[in-house]
């Protein structure tokens, strides 16, 4: 028996459309200050964050390929959000950290957020967001645990 492919039930294209729906909710919702990729916005949150200080590790972290990181790091260099110093430990990697000016935007950026968050909880119904939290927690234990690696390509066709 033959199943119809039905792109609309497609996870990746769901959770990709949903994931831009409401990051171009939010950049419009902080449009009138700012406008940052989504790129620069987890480039620029890795570094508020102080989670990450590289390139590499923000690349690993994210999900984000080098070359979106390496261009959101280039933007937010132009602004004059962060600087960038030659690691002393490895000199093949730049440590990169916000310019008090980053830093400063990066706050406001962080408010907004809260915000938007806020106004996302009040507007989901409750139990649509606590299986939504539920279920994207598991997919992410799920990945770290590397469960959900690429298939074999003895997919039958």
């Amino acid at each position: 028996m033959h199943v119809q492919f039905d792109i609309e039930r497609f996870l990746p294209y769901r959770l990709n459309r949903l994931a831009e729906t409401f990051s171009g909710n939010f950049a419009r919702y902080c449009s009138q200050n700012y406008e940052l990729s989504w790129s620069e916005w987890q480039v620029l949150w890795a570094l508020g964050e102080e989670v990450h200080a590289t390139a590499k590790a923000i690349s690993n972290h994210s999900g984000l390929g080098k070359t979106k990181v390496s261009r959101a790091v280039k933007a937010l260099d132009d602004r004059g959000w962060l600087e960038r110093s030659t690691s002393e430990e490895d000199r093949r990697f730049e440590q990169l950290r916000l310019t008090s000016e980053g830093r400063r935007n990066y706050n406001e950026l962080r408010q907004l957020a809260g915000h938007y968050q806020r106004w996302l909880e009040t507007t989901l119904d409750l139990p649509y967001r606590n299986a939504l939290d539920e279920g994207l927690l598991g997919m992410e234990d799920a990945i770290a645990g590397g469960l959900l690696t690429v298939p074999g390509t003895g997919v039958s066709r």
